[in-house]
């Protein structure tokens, strides 16, 4: 690892020198960056980061100051002031102050709950007429709807209509559809007839075909049979004598069908003719696009100023005395935002443009560049969003993250992603196409997922969930490995083979899990063959509780004698003078076993020949067994003591005869000891400690 901050700062203090300036102002230094090769803190391919704190600040002294040090207390920072809630994904009324009194961004801060509540409903949708889907989306009657409310389509926000003009009624997915454009299309049930609940897939003349309710009104040339609309003759087939317009069908480039429309003139049936492409959400004119000619290349809403950021949004029918409305704002979710003339000719530096999409405050913005590299730290408005696109770094170029974001959704400032796992990824699948998105920005808030950062992506936290103000201290990002993580040692983040080209993870934290097994390694970043190109940047990352080492393995047997030991003499009888005593010497003794041989790293380990005993003599001990040998230092096992000598028969009043009670009739001494077997040899000495597959790095602190 590579710190720069020492020759960073006397570059700025030779600097303040050359413009005259007798001493040096105290200033924060950063360093540029911490590159992590293939040669820093790395082993066996591994880099391993545990309860580290990647990222420098120092403190430089002035004139009659001092300088700071860690265990200084935090600088004082301001306190926002309550005011009322705007829908701007703030929390504008301090609502969300936890009642300890820290403030959003803290370590208890609430990431969402409190943002814009008075447009939300309990799970966090934007369902105001005004604010329908996001902040600032009106919903309004455009097109066939002559009255609409913010409704849900699909368990999402949408503009649905309530009621529409002649010949239109609302559908299933909230807009006003034709009533009469499939009538007499062939059908094989109800979903081929569009998307009116009072459509069905009839019996008309013995053939299945499309109808509807009569309660809607049957068309010219149609008549009411029974509930449904029929044509007047009763079929649908086109015979002399009938006059009616019926559906027909027609495919689209991919082999899509698409509804057509044909006219029965007294018996001859004219081309099927696909109806003009109108914005509905539909490919109407049948050439596989839908909505061609009211949505961009990207697919979005942004070319129709009566279309804006989705079908009926009309940016003409709204007023406002600031100036005219355009469609503008987030180019990925288009909202009626105000016209700035300094747009008009293209956007260059020095231009006023509306970037935070707030009428209120008009034009406020002047861009100091057209490109927006990530950052600084501890700046907002157009301090942080140099280009004034709405949201720091470039968006067209860059994928969003929020807690209260979609998976869904385009991944934008005002439409963000929800998780981090999908964003890097749908990064990473960008950078082969025509419009790489290769940026990931995280507004504050808990992310509970490991994540895989793939090469070239680059991730920066630390956000207001607007994206236009940052500090990671403040709106910090943890991203916090789950229990069910599969990443190595529980790692919240994971690098593998990332790096061949610029790959960025900056101002976030890391926690890993905690090991739930002995022996287990825990990790909170993990990476793997890292290339030249990967920068990991002030992040904080802390690895779990790591387990407690698994009991060691019993040590391999000793190897087998080089010579058994051997079994002692046989007992025999004494031989005896004529007197019938015990005649010392070698005749009466009998030789015990000798012991087993053996060597252990060179010693002579064998065991101790076994006692000799020799004539009796009552109470006296025989000789006991010879000790063992021991290696290194440690003795070898005694021999076991030879038993005590008794004697016998007993003779006198109830023995008259020197034999005749049998070999039980002995006398013994009062503590008697029969022989004992040898003591096992001491005990080997401690193993030494097992070496793990890896020793852990030196770590700067």
């Amino acid at each position: 690892m590579n710190l720069d901050d020492t020759e960073q700062r006397e570059r700025i203090r030779e600097s303040r020198r050359r413009e005259g300036r007798g001493c040096v102002e105290p200033d924060r230094v950063e360093p540029d960056r911490i590159d992590l090769g293939p040669s820093d803190a790395m082993l066996g391919g591994v880099l391993r980061l545990a309860s580290l704190s990647l990222g420098l600040a120092l403190a430089v002294a002035g004139c009659g100051g001092r300088t700071g040090t860690s265990f200084d207390p935090p600088a004082p920072r301001d306190r926002p002031v309550p005011r009322p809630e705007v829908c701007n994904g703030l929390d504008d009324d301090l609502d969300g102050l936890v009642s300890i009194g820290v403030l959003d961004g803290g370590p208890a801060f609430d990431a969402d709950r409190f943002v814009d509540e008075d447009f939300r409903d309990e799970l966090g949708r934007y369902v105001h007429v005004e604010h329908c889907g996001a902040c600032n989306v009106l919903c309004a009657p455009s097109g066939q709807a002559l009255e609409v409310t913010c409704g849900l389509v699909e368990e999402s926000p949408a503009c649905v209509a309530v009621r529409c003009t002649a010949g239109f009624a609302p559908s299933s997915t909230g807009r006003c559809v034709p009533i009469h454009d499939r009538l007499c299309l062939p059908c094989a049930d109800d979903g081929d007839c569009g998307d009116l609940e009072a459509a069905s897939c009839a019996l008309v003349g013995g053939e299945r075909r499309c109808s509807i309710d009569c309660i809607l009104g049957c068309p010219e040339g149609y008549a009411c049979f029974g509930d449904t609309c029929a044509p007047a003759g009763g079929s649908c087939s086109c015979e002399p004598g009938d006059s009616f317009t019926l559906a027909c069908a027609l495919f689209d480039p991919e082999g899509n069908r698409c509804p057509g429309s044909a006219v029965c003139d007294d018996g001859a049936l004219g081309e099927c003719v696909a109806p003009a492409e109108v914005c509905d959400g539909a490919d109407n004119d049948c050439d596989g696009v839908i909505d061609d000619g009211f949505v961009d290349d990207r697919g979005v809403y942004s070319v129709d100023i009566h279309h804006c950021g989705e079908c009926g949004v009309d940016c003409t029918q709204s007023a406002v005395p600031e100036g005219d409305l355009v469609c503008g704002g987030d180019p990925f979710a288009p909202t009626c935002v105000l016209l700035c003339p300094d747009t008009l000719d293209g956007i260059m530096p020095g231009d006023r443009v509306d970037a935070d999409r707030d009428i209120a405050t008009g034009c406020e913005c002047t861009v100091t560049s057209t490109s927006d590299e990530p950052g600084p730290v501890r700046t907002e408005g157009e301090a942080l969003d140099t280009n004034c696109d709405g949201a720091d770094g470039i968006v067209v170029e860059s994928f969003y993250v929020a807690p209260d974001g979609r998976d869904t959704g385009p991944g934008s400032p005002t439409r963000p992603l929800a998780t981090l796992a999908v964003a890097v990824q749908r990064a990473a699948d960008s950078l082969a196409t025509r419009r790489p998105r290769p940026h990931v920005f995280v507004a504050a808030g808990v992310y509970t997922e490991s994540v895989e950062i793939p090469d070239g992506v680059e991730v920066h936290g630390g956000y207001r969930r607007d994206f236009r103000a940052l500090d990671p201290e403040g709106f910090r990002v943890e991203v916090r490995a789950p229990t069910d993580t599969t990443a190595p040692g529980g790692a919240a983040l994971v690098v593998r083979g990332a790096g061949t080209r610029r790959t960025v993870v900056e101002w976030l934290e890391a926690r890993g899990l905690d090991a739930s097994a002995p022996g287990q390694a825990t990790f909170g970043l993990y990476a793997l063959d890292p290339g030249p190109e990967l920068i990991l940047r002030d992040l904080s990352v802390f690895a779990g509780v790591p387990g407690d080492g698994a009991p060691g393995e019993n040590g391999r047997p000793g190897r087998d004698f080089t010579a058994a030991p051997a079994q002692g003499e046989p007992p025999r009888g004494a031989v005896e003078d004529a007197s019938r005593q015990c005649i010392p010497g070698p005749p009466n003794v009998v030789r015990g076993g000798a012991g087993g041989q053996n060597t252990c790293g060179g010693a002579d380990v064998r065991g101790g020949d076994g006692g000799s005993p020799r004539c009796p003599e009552f109470a006296r001990f025989q000789p006991a067994g010879a000790a063992g040998n021991g290696a290194a230092g440690v003795p070898g096992g005694a021999g076991g003591a030879g038993g005590q000598d008794s004697q016998g028969p007993i003779m006198g009043i109830s023995c008259s005869e020197a034999v005749c009670c049998g070999l039980a009739d002995f006398t013994v001494p009062g503590d008697f000891q029969g022989p004992q077997p040898g003591s096992p040899g001491s005990p080997g000495g401690i193993g030494a400690p097992g070496a793990g597959p890896f020793r852990t790095p030196c770590c700067p602190r």
